[in-house]
């Protein structure tokens, strides 16, 4: 499991990390959107609570295999964000993007590969009142 201030090596962690200036731990971000495909890229958009560094976080995860979510509302706070890399049942090896419950969504994603990107500035939909 990777939660530590250096942050996962994924492709595109680099320029989260020089946008912040460390990798978010996620504390208390709220889940914008979680677009799901059945080909293609999936992607989750999470804006983490830094107010002197405002940013939506992108993960795009390609090849989705598995999920299992819980207790969406009107406001999907997460307690942190985890990036781990699993063996299913079928041996394949995939990459596991776990949202800790605080309030709302929450649960996980499995794909076989992920990437991430980062858009500077305050959310579009009105979240980052702070």
């Amino acid at each position: 499991m990777m939660n530590f201030s250096s942050g996962p090596q994924i492709p595109g962690s680099d320029k989260v990390r020089e946008w912040f200036g460390y990798w978010p731990d996620f504390h208390d971000a709220e889940i914008v959107s979680l677009h799901l495909c059945r080909s293609g890229d999936s992607v989750l958009r999470v804006y983490p609570y830094a107010p002197e560094k405002p940013a939506t976080v992108e993960f795009f995860l390609s090849e989705m295999v598995g999920l299992e979510l819980w207790d969406f509302s009107s406001q999907n706070v997460i307690g942190s964000l985890d990036i781990e890399w699993a063996k299913r049942e079928d041996s394949d090896t995939v990459v596991r993007l776990r949202m800790h419950p605080c309030y709302g969504l929450a649960g996980y994603l499995e794909a076989k590969e992920i990437r991430v990107s980062v858009m500077p500035g305050k959310s579009s939909d009105g979240i980052s009142l702070w």
